[in-house]
C-alpha cells in the first residue's frame, strides 16, 4: 500500500483524535463520503482525496457540543472546533475540527478566518417527520434555512429550474421576515422547527445542508454499525454502508473515477504552516462587519437572478445541441443497420468511434442537467444504450433515457426493454454489493436468465455465486470454464478476468493466474475488484493509480 501524502497524514491524525474523544464520551458517528468510499472499496484514502467527512446525528452532536463547552481541554493542543454558534461570521451548519498548525483556506471561510486549517467536517443529520407531505415541507424548510444561513454563495445550486422557483419564493418570504423581525429570531424559529422531530418513530434522517438532498433511512443511524478498515484503523461505517454510498453516488459507487472526474477541493494549502500566518496579513486591512453586510446584500442579489442565469444556461445548452446535432446526425446518417450489425457482432470499440460525436454532445453537463436530448433516431439511441448494458455499464443509461422520457413521444418497445434491463441490472447490483445476499442474487438470476442468457451482469452474478460456494479444485475448474465462455463473448471484462485468475490460481496455474490478475485491473475500474485482486495476488492497482495521478499532477 502506498503511503499517505502529507495532507492525508494530517487528516488521519485528526480522525484518530476524534475517534478517541468520541469513544471516551460515548458519542456515535460514522465515516462519510470519500472516507466511507475509500474504506468500503479499498480500505484506504483514495489517492486524490484531500478531506474527511463524518456523519453525526443531532443527538450525538448536541452531546459532543455539551462536553466541549462544559469540560476543559478535551481537544489536543493546536486543535479547534468551529461551528456557527462559537465563531463570528461562520455561517454554516457544518461543524469543523481543525488542525491550527496547517493551512486550508477556502474563499467562503476567509472572512471567519477560523476554519482555515486541515479539517474534518461533521455533517449533522436530523430526524424527519412522518408522511410525504410533512417530509416535503421539511425539505423545503431545510433548503431555505441553509440558503438564509449562508451569505457567501448560493447554496441550493443543484435545484431544478422548477424547484428553484418554489425555493426562491420561500427564500424571499423569509428575507422579508428577517428585515422586519431580525435575522436571529427568524433563523432560530426555523432551526427549532427542523430539530423538533424525535428520533423515535422517524423513518428517515436528512442532512443539514442544501447542496444536495442527503436523506437516509433511520436504520443506517440507529442499528449496529458495521466497522470498516481505513488505513491502519477500524472505524464505524453505519448499518449497510453500501446503501449510503448508492444513495450518495448512484449505481456506479464502486467504480473509481477517471483522473478528469476526480474531485479535488480548490483551496490555499500549506500542510506545514499555521493558517494564522496567512490570515494575520489580510484581516487587519479589512472591516469585517462592513464586508459581511456586503456579502449579505450580494447574496440576495445573486439569488434573485439565479433563475435567469440558469435559464440562460439551459437555452445555451439547447443551442449547443441544435448546432452540434447537425454534425452528429451527419455522422450517423444512413448507418442505422450498420450500427446494429456492430452491436450484434459485439464490436464495441467500433461502435464507440461511430457514436463519439453523439456521446460528446449528449453527455455535456448542462445537456444532461436540463434533460436535453440530442435528436438521433430511436433505433440508433437503442443501439448505443444496448451497447452500454452489454458492456456492464447499465448505470450510464439512466440519465440519457431520462432525457428521452422527457420528450412528448412515448418510449417504443426497444427503449422500454432497455429500461427493464436497467432495472434488472440495478436489482442484481443491490443484491450483490449492498445486501451481499447469495439467495437474493440467485433468485434474480433464476428469474431473468432464461430471457437474457447473455446479459453480462447475470454472468457476473453467476460467477460470484459459484466462487462463494466453491470448496474444491473441481468447483474452480467449473468457474474457469464459465469465465472462459464469458470472455469469449466479452473479452474486455476485467471483472470476469479477476474471477478466472482466482480459479486458475486455485487449480495450481499460478503463472497464468498472475498474468490474468495484472490484466484484469487494467480492464475494469471497479474498486471492489481492484481490492479483490490486491488481496489475492498482491497486485495493487490503487498504487498504480496513485503513481499515475502524481505524474499527471506534475505535468499540469
Amino acid at each position: 500500500m502506498s503511503e499517505m501524502n502529507q495532507i492525508q497524514k494530517n487528516l488521519y491524525q485528526l480522525l484518530l483524535e476524534l475517534d478517541e474523544i468520541f469513544k471516551k464520551y460515548d458519542i456515535e458517528y460514522i465515516l462519510a463520503a470519500g472516507a466511507m468510499l475509500g474504506s468500503v472499496r479499498n480500505r484506504r484514502f483514495m489517492p486524490w482525496d484531500d478531506d474527511i467527512d463524518l456523519y453525526i446525528t443531532r443527538e450525538n452532536w448536541d452531546k459532543f457540543r455539551h462536553v466541549f463547552e462544559t469540560e476543559e481541554n478535551i481537544l489536543p493542543e493546536g486543535r479547534s472546533l468551529v461551528y456557527k454558534e462559537n465563531t463570528p461570521y461562520y455561517c454554516n451548519p457544518i461543524v469543523r475540527y481543525i488542525n491550527d498548525n496547517t493551512t486550508t483556506i477556502y474563499v467562503s471561510q476567509s472572512l471567519p478566518a477560523k476554519s482555515c486549517g486541515n479539517q474534518i467536517e461533521f455533517f449533522i443529520f436530523n430526524p424527519m417527520p412522518v408522511g410525504e407531505d410533512a417530509k416535503k415541507e421539511y425539505m423545503d424548510l431545510m433548503h431555505v434555512y441553509t440558503e438564509l444561513l449562508s451569505p457567501y454563495f448560493v447554496v441550493n445550486i443543484e435545484a431544478s429550474l422548477e424547484d428553484w422557483q418554489k425555493h426562491y419564493e420561500l427564500y424571499e418570504h423569509y428575507c422579508k421576515r428577517i428585515d422586519e423581525e431580525g435575522e436571529e429570531k427568524v433563523l432560530k424559529e426555523i432551526e427549532d422547527t427542523l430539530i423538533s422531530y424525535p428520533a423515535e418513530g422517524s423513518e428517515q434522517y436528512m442532512m443539514t445542508w442544501g447542496i444536495r438532498n442527503h436523506i437516509y433511512n433511520s436504520e443506517h443511524f440507529q442499528l449496529e454499525p458495521e466497522m470498516g478498515k481505513f488505513e491502519d484503523g477500524e472505524f464505524p461505517l453505519g448499518y449497510k454502508p453500501e446503501g449510503f454510498l448508492r444513495g450518495a453516488y448512484g449505481d456506479s459507487w464502486m467504480y473509481i473515477p477517471e483522473y478528469e472526474e476526480q474531485i479535488v477541493h480548490n483551496a490555499i494549502r500549506n500542510d506545514y504552516m499555521p493558517f494564522k500566518e496567512y490570515t494575520r496579513r489580510y484581516l487587519p486591512k479589512i472591516n469585517r462587519e462592513s464586508v459581511f453586510e456586503k456579502f449579505k446584500i450580494n447574496k440576495r442579489n445573486n439569488a434573485s437572478v439565479f433563475y435567469r442565469r440558469r435559464k440562460i444556461d439551459m437555452l445555451i445548452a439547447k443551442e449547443k445541441v441544435l448546432v452540434g446535432s447537425v454534425h452528429v446526425l451527419e455522422d450517423l446518417k444512413g448507418k442505422d443497420d450498420y450500427l446494429r450489425s456492430l452491436l450484434e457482432n459485439r464490436d464495441y470499440d467500433e461502435l464507440a468511434k461511430e457514436f463519439e460525436s453523439y456521446v460528446s454532445l449528449q453527455k455535456t453537463k448542462d445537456v444532461l442537467t436540463y434533460n436535453i436530448l440530442v435528436p438521433i433516431s430511436d433505433k440508433n439511441l437503442a443501439t448505443y444504450l444496448f451497447s452500454l448494458i452489454e458492456q456492464g455499464r447499465y448505470y450510464e443509461v439512466s440519465k440519457i433515457l431520462r432525457a428521452r422520457e422527457a420528450q412528448d413521444e412515448p418510449l417504443n418497445d426497444e427503449l422500454n426493454n432497455i429500461k427493464h434491463l436497467v432495472s434488472i441490472c440495478h436489482d442484481i447490483s443491490v443484491a450483490r454489493y449492498d445486501e451481499k445476499d447469495p439467495e437474493l442474487v440467485k433468485s434474480l438470476v433464476d428469474k431473468h436468465e432464461s430471457d437474457y442468457p447473455d446479459l453480462i451482469d447475470i454472468y457476473r452474478a453467476k460467477i460470484w455465486l459459484m466462487e462463494k460456494d466453491a470448496n474444491s479444485v473441481e468447483d474452480f475448474k467449473k468457474i474457469d470454464e464459465l469465465c472462459a465462455h464469458v470472455l469469449s463473448l466479452y473479452p474486455f471484462d476485467g471483472e470476469t478476468m479477476a474471477f478466472q485468475a482466482k480459479a486458475k490460481s486455485e487449480c495450481g496455474q499460478k503463472e497464468e493466474a498472475m498474468e490474468l490478475y495484472e490484466k484484469s485491473v487494467h480492464n475494469t475500474r471497479n474498486g471492489i475488484i481492484w481490492q479483490k485482486v490486491e488481496d489475492e495476488s498482491g497486485i495493487s492497482r490503487m498504487d498504480m493509480e496513485a503513481e499515475l495521478i502524481e505524474v499527471l499532477q506534475n505535468e499540469n
